[in-house]
Formats: C-alpha cells, structure tokens, sequence
C-alpha cells in the first residue's frame, strides 16, 4: 500500500520544480528583453571606400537599349534607388525580389546596376529576374559611390543627393537606409555612435 504521506511530498516536490522552472523562465525573458533594448539592430552596412555625396545627372544606356538617367534633379520629385548586383552572388538573388516589393511600398525609383561582360550581365538578369530596362551595367558609377562587393545599395533623393548607402542582405538594411534620412546621420552606425543611449529604455 502506497504511503499518503509519501505520495503527498512527491506531489509538493514536483510543484516546486514546476514553479522553480516558471520562475527561471520569467527571467530569462526580461533578460531577453534588456540584452534587445541594449543592442541595436545593424543597419545597412557602409563602404570604407571614399565615395562622392552628389550624383550629377548621368545618361546611362540599359541592357534594353533605352536611356535613363541616374542623379541630378529628378523632375517626378521621387528618390532613386540603386541595387548594384551580380548573378554569381546567391544574396543579390535573394534581393532583387525584396528590393521591388520594397521600392513599391515606399515609391521609390528602383534601378539595377553592375558591372561585368556585358554577356553575363545578359546571363545574370535573365537568373535573377531583372527586366533588361531596369539593369544599367557600367563600373564608373560603382566607382564614384565607393562600391566594392554586392548587393550594395545607394538611395538618392530628388535632387541626386546620396542619402544612404551600403551592403544590404534583408529588407531591414533596405529600411535602415530610409531611416539615416530621417536621423540626418549617414548610416544606423553613425547615428548609434554618435548617440548611444537611443535603444536604453
């Protein structure tokens, strides 16, 4: 015959486990919660290359054949922005369909660009889904906005003004370029420099 007493401490035992564990839960929680407040998430990361801060109005020819332009006054009063690429990079694949769906929702101007053989920029749209009238393949803008890897992005405003820019592999590096507008600072690391208690609350 089972012990009542017996049977009643084991049931106290595992009562106390049970709220000792509830108890380490809740506090791994908050501790969750302060390590996020503490630490901010990392924005589009910016180039080291110097770059200019200004594109001036540039005619440039797509895989298409049509002329676009690039920087300087934009006469629709939109922002542009510009996803340097390559079809051998499996992030810049991943991108392309999160940078239209972003430029959309955000009405921004959106223009593929690179810089390879013009074969395989042809071979690489057709990989990564890029209209050949979105896609411009020349190194010297690449060059004068300090691109060195891909996929990199530059948002200029309306008056061809670089606003942000930098390595970007997810749609919160393409939002964290919105937001250094919004800060007046040139990345999410310079504004998180220069204040570093924004996240502490």
């Amino acid at each position: 015959m089972v012990d009542p007493s017996a049977l009643l401490g084991a049931q106290a035992l595992l009562w106390l486990v049970l709220i000792a564990m509830v108890c380490v839960v809740i506090a791994l929680l908050g501790q969750v919660r302060y390590f996020y407040r503490r630490i901010a998430p990392l924005g589009a990361l910016a180039p080291t290359m110097s770059a200019v801060n200004e594109l001036k109005a540039t005619e440039l020819e797509t895989l298409s054949g049509d002329l676009i332009s690039i920087g300087g006054m934009n006469s629709n009063g939109k922002s542009q922005l510009l996803l340097f690429v390559s079809g051998s990079c499996p992030i810049s694949r991943k991108m392309v369909p999160i940078a239209v769906d972003f430029t959309r929702r955000e009405k921004l101007e959106l223009l593929f660009c690179g810089d390879e053989a013009l074969d395989a920029q042809k071979s690489a749209i057709s990989m990564l889904g890029i209209p050949a009238c979105a896609f411009v393949n020349e190194a010297t803008i690449g060059r004068q906005l300090g691109v060195d890897r891909v996929p990199f992005a530059v948002l200029l405003n309306a008056n061809g003004h670089v606003v942000a820019r930098g390595l970007v592999n997810s749609l919160e590096h393409l939002e964290s370029l919105l937001r250094v507008q919004e800060t007046g600072h040139s990345s999410l690391q310079s504004f998180m420099t220069a204040n570093p208690g924004a996240l502490a609350s």
